[in-house]
């Protein structure tokens, strides 16, 4: 058994307007969320999903982790909701903003193999 600290999706991804995935857990591993964060890179209010979706599944309401959290501008939000959430093999972190490229987006964790 393996465990190795990793930035599951690196500070640099910028949200976009419709779900997208941002990260996926490799064959034969597994990942824990440790910490997340957000925030609003734009000069007007704006709003941030998340979700943690199981292998072969699609974001919906049942994955749902952080739905429409608002941020102000300039804000940044560390993600309480997404902390000690597990992923499993082939499942996948998936969010989005209310507006493409307003919302930084970053999670850091372990992956254990």
């Amino acid at each position: 058994m393996t465990i190795t600290l990793k930035n599951l999706v690196p500070g640099t991804s910028q949200l976009t307007a419709s779900a997208a995935t941002y990260y996926t857990a490799p064959n034969g591993t597994g990942a824990k969320i440790n910490n997340a964060s957000a925030m609003n890179t734009d000069s007007s209010a704006r709003t941030f999903t998340v979700h943690i979706v199981p292998s072969g599944g699609t974001a919906s309401n049942s994955n749902m982790v952080i739905n429409a959290k608002a941020l102000q501008p300039g804000e940044t939000y560390n993600c309480p909701e997404l902390v000690g959430k597990n992923i499993m093999t082939g499942g996948t972190i998936q969010a989005l903003a209310s507006v493409t490229t307003t919302v930084s987006f970053q999670v850091s964790g372990i992956e254990q193999t």
